[in-house]
């Protein structure tokens, strides 16, 4: 009887153990695959406001149709990747003036423009 009640008490250890086991094992696995995805999105964004802000601080008239199409590829891939509304309102409206940009030059100040955006990427930076 003793014997058979140590036995059972072992097994009752062995399967609890081997429970716990997988049990750690599959939530450690969920965790660490969110912190990895979320450690790629934040160096995915990163990247792209870097390449995105040396765009913009190097746009001027001359070059300006040059660029405006990198600008556009690498702010739809931010907006794809960022939640942040007001972030995506402000590219698709920088988007918005660098195609008109031709007719209402005369009205535009484009350093100022850039500068402000520059400044909304950096204060995003900041939320990473």
């Amino acid at each position: 009887m003793l014997s058979l009640s140590l036995v059972n008490s072992a097994t009752n250890i062995l399967v609890g153990s081997i429970t716990t086991k997988v049990f750690d094992a599959i939530v450690t696995t969920k965790l660490t695959q969110k912190q990895e995805k979320k450690k790629w999105i934040r160096d995915k964004k990163l990247n792209l406001f870097y390449q995105l802000s040396e765009n913009i601080l190097t746009i001027n008239c001359n070059n300006i149709f040059e660029k405006q199409k990198t600008i556009k590829e690498l702010s739809s891939k931010i907006i794809l990747l960022t939640e942040d509304k007001n972030l995506k309102i402000n590219l698709l409206n920088y988007a918005f003036i660098l195609n008109e940009y031709e007719s209402y030059k005369s009205d535009i100040n484009l350093d100022q423009l850039n500068h402000e955006l520059v400044q909304t990427l950096s204060k995003y930076i900041m939320k990473l």
